[in-house]
């Protein structure tokens, strides 16, 4: 029985304020767009990226953080890495959001394992709610990192302008899906995240009730 060390405990809000502590610390705010998370990974953190053949089938995941002889190392599947697509940059930024949020409890977990079975030993020990609760949080943490908020509610503030006088006639959600494409390009991220990002804005939740208050 392998004996882990206590999840970390964090809101959503606790989560989005250190993603904008972050951004703040690297002014992510002011590079250009969808940002580079390679460029955060290996020169703000002073994290690897290492590219490895069969990394899904082996771990069962895209992407994951481990520890170096010198540094961290995020290793990545190399078909995804490949492909380049929004869902490689957010399986790197999820890493990131691992490794700010939950670095010692990381450094804690790797001294556990020394090979990929010792890993997955380890991750099969994690009670169900604990793995979901570590892997949701490095999420919402990518959703934030990758739309910073000082960039993302200006740009949200633009696009519901456009909407203006479509209340009448339309649902939120099926507005939704709409307005997550533009949001979603600009960052370079999928629809659903960008989705999923958009209703954590208060503005959003502005805008629905605005409907509802109509109706």
């Amino acid at each position: 029985m392998i004996n882990l060390p206590s999840r970390p405990v964090l809101t959503w809000q606790q989560i989005a304020a250190a993603a904008k502590e972050f951004a703040d610390k690297h002014d992510l705010s002011s590079r250009q767009f969808p940002l580079d998370v390679e460029e955060i990974a290996e020169f703000d953190l002073g994290v690897e990226i290492r590219v490895t053949d069969g990394m899904l089938e082996a771990c069962g995941m895209p992407a994951q953080i481990g520890p170096g002889n010198d540094k961290p190392i995020i290793s990545v599947d190399s078909d995804q890495w490949k492909q380049q697509t929004s869902f490689y940059r957010f399986s790197v930024a999820h890493e990131i959001g691992h490794y700010v949020l939950h670095k010692k409890w990381l450094k804690e977990v790797w001294q556990l394992f020394d090979s990929i079975e010792t890993w997955k030993q380890v991750i099969a020990s994690l009670p169900g709610s604990d793995y979901g609760w570590i892997e949701g949080q490095a999420e919402e943490f990518a959703s934030y990192l990758l739309a910073p908020e000082d960039v993302f509610e200006p740009l949200l503030t633009n696009q519901l302008c456009k909407l203006v006088g479509l209340e009448e006639t339309v649902q939120s959600e099926d507005i939704l899906p709409y307005l997550a494409n533009p949001v979603g390009n600009y960052f370079g991220i999928s629809n659903s995240a960008a989705q999923a990002r958009i209703r954590k804005s208060p503005q959003w939740k502005t805008f629905v009730d605005s409907i509802n208050s109509d109706r």
